[in-house]
């Protein structure tokens, strides 16, 4: 089993697993823990991911339902000994285009913000101040998005791993 390391910045990552089962098993393995009811606690609050996907084949693409950021495409392909498992864990382009508007939106209302009468006005330091508030904006949102990513990840390890 390798797994190449994640940058920290990265839109994206690999993941490898190599495992000593046939290829169709795995995939009737995750056709089976996809597309499941989430565990509810007193019947409303959510207290687990839901994982929602496609399995066509041996190809499949896997994304937890409320949370959009990112998404695992792979194939399982059938290797001398079992499989291995080829996933790319990626930002989605809608999440990665709603992060753009937001920082932009942002920019905006804080130019709009500062340029009113009896506002900071608008200066060099001013703007620098509003660009790295939206700088802050994007960070929680990458945070999120990480976050989001080590899930999917343990997600897909946990399918793909031969139980002990």
């Amino acid at each position: 089993m390798a797994r190449s390391p994640a940058p920290l910045l990265a839109l994206g990552e690999d993941l490898v697993l190599d495992v000593a089962v046939a290829p169709e098993a795995l995939a009737s393995r995750l056709r089976g823990r996809i597309n499941q009811r989430p565990k509810r606690a007193f019947g409303i609050l959510k207290v687990s991911d839901e994982w929602i996907g496609v399995v066509q084949g041996n190809d499949f693409a896997v994304w937890e339902r409320r949370q959009h950021a990112m998404r695992a495409e792979g194939r399982i392909r059938r290797v001398r000994g079992g499989s291995r498992v080829e996933a790319r864990i990626e930002l989605t382009r809608r999440s990665a285009v709603l992060m753009a508007v937001f920082f932009a939106l942002f920019a905006v209302a804080a130019i709009g913000l500062l340029g009113r009468p009896g506002g900071m006005g608008i200066s060099p330091a001013t703007i620098a101040l509003a660009f790295l508030a939206g700088l802050g904006t994007l960070a929680v949102f990458w945070a999120g998005s990480l976050r989001q990513r080590a899930a999917l990840r343990r997600f897909l390890t946990e399918v793909f791993v031969e139980p002990t």
